[in-house]
């Protein structure tokens, strides 16, 4: 058995920047053994599956997987996906629907522009309570005076995973922090939040608002992953507390050291009512491939 699989970089205009995802369409005779053994092979962040949904209201059903296991809500996989659907003629139109875990994602595509929109269902999560900036400052590695952006204050946020958000003062302390797993794991935040994004508006990088940086437990420290599971925490985060929002922020991941990402992230409210939260950016075909897999 042939199957297809397509090579695409996620969040960015430009080729070989961005997330590097291989989407299989048509995946519907993949067992799940295969898909972990294709997503182990390939060793990307993430592996993507489309196949048929059971659902008559959706379009399709996407499965991610890791080199390790299968995975949750990841914006950039899903973003991919969505990409490969329309560019493989599953989907006629701008409009699709798609089946991804429990949930169901309206989706707006642009072959043309290379675009992609998801909107995402509103599941709010907040909590004022972390730990001190003399601690956060220790499990970060920087100097406390580097912790704040503005009016923004550390905070856990949460659509659906919880990220504890901890805004620093410029790029350069962004760039310079390390992550300490054993002062982590100490903390009372430590079982609070899934993973730690840290983000700063005072930054070098045109046409963004704010340059972010993922770090956390099971990642490397010179690492720098995609931020999209993440994202539609950081829109809310950003809302929070404000009322009559409507607001669409550009977040930059990566730096000239890295592959460099641009993530889309609007959130709109009536009042403090969250009405609607969209994850967008460019996808970038690269190239496209068969795997021979055993009939099963």
């Amino acid at each position: 058995m042939k199957s297809k699989y397509v090579l695409v970089d996620a969040f960015t205009r430009e080729a070989f920047a961005g997330a590097q995802i291989a989407v299989f369409p048509n995946a519907g005779r993949i067992t799940q053994e295969q898909r972990q053994l294709l997503a182990r092979e390939l060793n990307l962040t993430e592996t993507v599956f489309v196949d048929h949904s059971s659902d008559n209201r959706c379009d399709a059903r996407l499965e991610i997987f890791n080199p390790l296991k299968k995975s949750g809500f990841a914006g950039h996989a899903m973003m991919a996906g969505c990409f490969v659907m329309a560019d493989v003629g599953m989907v006629r139109g701008s409009d699709a629907r798609i089946e991804c875990g429990s949930q169901l994602f309206d989706v707006i595509l642009g072959l043309k522009n290379q675009k992609v929109q998801i909107g995402l269902p509103v599941n709010e999560h907040y909590d004022e309570y972390v730990p001190s900036d003399s601690e956060l400052a220790q499990i970060i590695g920087v100097d406390e005076s580097e912790i704040g952006y503005n009016e923004y204050r550390p905070m856990i946020s949460g659509n659906p995973d919880p990220f504890l958000m901890i805004p620093l003062k410029n790029n350069q302390a962004l760039r310079k922090a390390v992550f300490s797993e054993n002062r982590w794991l100490l903390s009372f935040v430590a079982p609070l939040a899934r993973q730690i994004l840290l983000f700063t508006g005072d930054h070098p990088f045109e046409g963004v608002n704010f340059a972010a940086r993922l770090m956390g437990k099971g990642i490397a420290r010179k690492e720098d992953p995609p931020i999209g599971a993440a994202a539609p925490a950081f829109g809310l985060y950003l809302s929070q507390g404000k009322a009559d929002y409507h607001r669409s922020s550009h977040v930059q991941r990566g730096d000239e050291h890295s592959r460099v990402s641009i993530l889309e992230v609007n959130v709109d409210k009536v009042g403090q009512d969250v009405r609607d939260i969209r994850l967008g950016g460019h996808v970038t075909k690269m190239g496209e491939g068969y795997f021979d897999l055993p009939d099963e």
